[in-house]
C-alpha cells in the first residue's frame, strides 16, 4: 500500500529517494547498500538479507568492477520485477532486464562508464588507495552524487512502470 502511494507521485518519490541517499551515502558508505537501503525504506520493504547481500558490491566489489550504486539499483529493480521462479522461464526475466538496461543507459549517459575505479580515480584493491578514497571528501561527495542520482533514476523507472 505504501509503495502504491509513493509511486503515484513520481516527482516526490524521486526527490525523497535522492535526499535519503544523500544523507545515507556519507554516513554509511557502501554505494550498493545505500541505494538498496534508501529505496527499501521508502517502499516499505523490510528484508535484512537483501541489505546484507548488497554489501558485497561496495567499491565494484573492491575489484574495479561495476559501480555499487548500479548494482544496488539492479537489486531493487530485481526485487520489483525479477523472475520469481526459475521455472518461469527466460520471458519472466525480461521484465527485470528492461528497467536494468534503462538504468545503465542513464548512468552511462551521465558518467561515461560504469567502472568503479574509473569513476572514483582510486583502485580499491590497493589498501593505500582505498584509505585515500575514504579520506577524500571530494571523492566521497562524487560517489554520494552518483548514489543519489541512481536512487532518483530507479524511483523514476519504478514510478513510470507502475503508472503505465
Amino acid at each position: 500500500m505504501a509503495e502504491m502511494r509513493i509511486t503515484q507521485f513520481p516527482e516526490q518519490f524521486k526527490k525523497i529517494a535522492k535526499q535519503l541517499a544523500s544523507i545515507y551515502g556519507p554516513a554509511y558508505h557502501g554505494c550498493a547498500q545505500v541505494v538498496v537501503g534508501s529505496l527499501m525504506e521508502i517502499l516499505g520493504i523490510t528484508d535484512d538479507s537483501v541489505l546484507m547481500a548488497a554489501s558485497c558490491f561496495a567499491g565494484g566489489s573492491k575489484r574495479c568492477l561495476t559501480c555499487g550504486a548500479i548494482s544496488g539499483g539492479f537489486i531493487v529493480l530485481g526485487m520489483k520485477y525479477g523472475r520469481r521462479n526459475l521455472d518461469d522461464g527466460i520471458e519472466a526475466e525480461e521484465e527485470a532486464l528492461e528497467p536494468a538496461i534503462e538504468l545503465v543507459d542513464r548512468f552511462l549517459e551521465a558518467y561515461g562508464t560504469t567502472n568503479c575505479c574509473d569513476l572514483t580515480g582510486f583502485d580499491f584493491r590497493d589498501p593505500d588507495q582505498f584509505q585515500a578514497f575514504i579520506d577524500s571528501s571530494e571523492a566521497n561527495e562524487k560517489c554520494t552524487e552518483r548514489v543519489s542520482n541512481v536512487c532518483g533514476w530507479v524511483a523514476e523507472i519504478i514510478s513510470n512502470r507502475n503508472n503505465q
